[in-house]
């Protein structure tokens, strides 16, 4: 590292281990402001950041501990870890930082975590963590903050893009059928333990074994909001997966019928259309966008 940029940096650190050390001692504000006046430039972006690995860990260890505002911080890591690939997060605890209570990390955990979406090995290495992607999922429709709802939406939507399928799948079936059976699309609509959170976060009926957090009906119907407008995404790319049932009890438990899955559920079980105008409307613009989106000729019934 240049000698007066690893200058910064080292004060950076060694005033963050008195941090640490004493809770009651103040962020410096002017000197996170200098360190990140040095990850906009164009020798930090094209080789210093590889030499920011420590820091970077020290600051992951160091926020969940921190007693004061971490918005400073926050931005400065964030733009600190923005030339990093998901090899150089992906040791941090991400389920600790996606807990619906760890509002000021989200924006910063799901924008590490977009990383994963580079490349179809770093969207496997992530969808081998189950309890990671389970998080990702219970933060999207359960969060109260629209804009963490939306990134956590893109990255599902991301991670299934990067997450295609093998390449004899592929010459099979064509260059139309490009996903459905990756290993991100397999943990979040085969795993049962995630598929049951679409069901259980947005059914109306009250379901046995739901997990927290508890939904009121109001907050129900703002997530069932989000999984139809994600269906019709999801659909464009893969059809079959959206269409598909799986068998689960979850499935039996919300009144589907063998075979019938997600798109059922959410097209004709999901919605109180005789309570809520406004819900029945979203319905409809659900319809319409799958008419107009998914490139196939689907039976919806």
């Amino acid at each position: 590292m240049a000698q007066a940029s690893g200058a910064v940096l080292t004060e950076l650190s060694t005033h963050l281990q008195v941090v640490d050390q004493d809770p009651n001692t103040r962020l410096d504000v002017d000197l996170l402001e200098k360190c990140q006046l040095l990850t906009s430039t164009p020798e930090y972006r094209a080789r210093l950041w590889q030499e920011t690995g420590s820091l970077f860990l020290q600051i992951a260890a160091l926020l969940p501990k921190l007693q004061q505002d971490p918005a400073p911080l926050v931005d400065f890591v964030t733009r600190l870890a923005a030339p990093y690939r998901f090899e150089n997060v992906k040791d941090i605890d991400f389920e600790a930082a996606l807990d619906l209570q760890a509002t000021p990390f989200h924006s910063l955990i799901l924008s590490l975590l977009e990383k994963a979406a580079a490349t179809s090995n770093d969207a496997q290495a992530l969808a081998n963590r189950p309890t990671v992607v389970a998080a990702i999922v219970r933060l999207w429709l359960c969060t109260q903050d629209a804009g963490v709802a939306t990134l956590a939406e893109n990255l599902l939507t991301a991670l299934l893009r990067a997450s295609k399928n093998g390449p004899a799948a592929v010459s099979e079936q064509g260059p139309l059928h490009m996903y459905g059976t990756g290993h991100m699309w397999k943990r979040l609509f085969k795993d049962r333990d995630i598929v049951a959170l679409y069901y259980h976060y947005t059914s109306l009926k009250a379901l046995s074994d739901s997990p927290p957090p508890r939904l009121s009906k109001r907050d129900k119907t703002i997530s069932q909001a989000r999984l139809l407008h994600w269906l019709t995404v999801v659909g464009a790319l893969d059809w079959s997966t959206i269409a598909t049932g799986h068998n689960l009890d979850i499935e039996k438990e919300v009144g589907l019928e063998e075979g019938q899955g997600l798109l059922h559920y959410a097209s004709s079980k999901m919605v109180d259309t005789d309570d809520d105008v406004l819900m029945h409307m979203t319905l409809i613009h659900f319809f319409k966008e799958l008419i107009t989106t998914v490139r196939t000729k689907p039976h919806l019934t």
